[in-house]
């Protein structure tokens, strides 16, 4: 937190990006709250994911920070004069879907009006010169190696998280010794995403914590349930990555379901061997694989060996496997996976 409002003094462009569900909205409030104070025309705060039409972007800003339209003038050069003299601050949240009109305005604005400093949430960055990146991690994890006791166990965000939902539940969750390691273990088969954790943790009274450590293998059956008022992507952790999804362009639908297969990690040469092939060549892999890793489905690190090793996070597997089963694929992408690893 402390770096990203350091960052944020520093530059006029911050992109939080990050998979579906890690957290991205929350911490960008939690970030403008703290600096309400530093900013003497405000913090305005654009919500992007109920749009559809790129057209209807800079409406959204100018309905958020109190523009007006001029007749037969641009909304854009509008926005542009109205904000120049301002210094505040403009939280564009959920920029992926309308990611190039995003871009475009934002740049405009930054051009024109020297107080303004933009906050994005996206999962993939705008592209705009200027733009200081940060990757939103997921949550930290306990280590399932050793036995935790409560004390150790609350020191994690993941476990601390659930923890707090699961007492806001009309239920006697009381965290134990004994339910400790069923708690670690949620919090790791989720891989410390904030959405997935809070789900789980909404189905505490229903079901005791360690039957649903025991049903996490299906995590996009069970995550269900979220907050009535929340957008609908958010209500289930299928709807978040369903949103993510449907963004893709079909290359990429297509590497994003055989990769999958991997659910222990890849190199780029497994990639290559069992993603080319009907409908992709493995010269475009690479590339593909780029732009996963730039949408947040697919998380990059180094081997350790100067070389970088990819994978994803486990529920956002289990979706891309699902995805392969649907598209009639499964065999002929198994078997390859197979072969690579014979």
């Amino acid at each position: 937190m402390v770096g990203l409002k350091r960052e944020l003094a520093m530059t006029r462009l911050l992109t939080l990006t990050g998979a579906g569900g890690s957290g991205k909205t929350r911490l960008a409030l939690e970030v403008a709250r703290d600096l309400a104070g530093a900013y003497p025309d405000g913090v305005w705060f654009v919500e992007l994911a109920p749009l559809s039409d790129p057209d209807l972007v800079p409406q959204a800003v100018a309905g958020a920070s109190g523009v007006r339209e001029q007749p037969g003038r641009s909304l854009v050069d509008t926005l542009a004069d109205a904000l120049r003299g301002r210094r505040m601050l403009l939280i564009l949240d959920n920029c992926e879907h309308l990611v190039d009109a995003a871009a475009r305005l934002v740049d405009k604005l930054l051009a024109c009006c020297p107080g303004l400093r933009i906050l994005a949430t996206s999962r993939e960055a705008l592209g705009v010169a200027g733009e200081v990146n940060r990757a939103v991690p997921p949550l930290s994890l306990p280590d399932l190696k050793r036995p935790l006791t409560v004390e150790e166990l609350e020191g994690y965000e993941s476990a601390r998280l659930f923890v707090e939902r699961a007492l806001h539940r009309p239920s006697a969750f009381v965290l134990t010794p004994q339910s400790a390691k069923a708690v670690a273990e949620i919090c790791r088969q989720l891989d410390g995403i904030p959405l997935a954790i809070e789900l789980a943790a909404a189905r505490v009274g229903a079901l005791a914590v360690e039957q649903i450590s025991e049903r996490l293998k299906d995590s996009l059956k069970l995550l269900t349930g979220g907050a009535r008022t929340a957008v609908a992507r958010q209500q289930t952790l299928r709807g978040s990555l369903d949103w993510g999804y449907e963004l893709l362009a079909e290359p990429e639908r297509l590497l994003f379901r055989r990769v999958s297969v991997f659910a222990g990690g890849f190199s780029l040469e497994a990639a290559e061997a069992v993603g080319a092939g009907d409908g992709l060549e493995e010269g475009d892999v690479v590339d593909l694989l780029s732009q996963l890793v730039d949408k947040s489905l697919v998380v990059a690190g180094s081997d350790g060996k100067d070389r970088f090793r990819y994978g994803m996070l486990e529920p956002v597997r289990q979706y891309g496997w699902e995805r392969l089963k649907e598209s009639g694929e499964e065999k002929e992408i198994r078997s390859r996976h197979a072969a690579w690893c014979l």
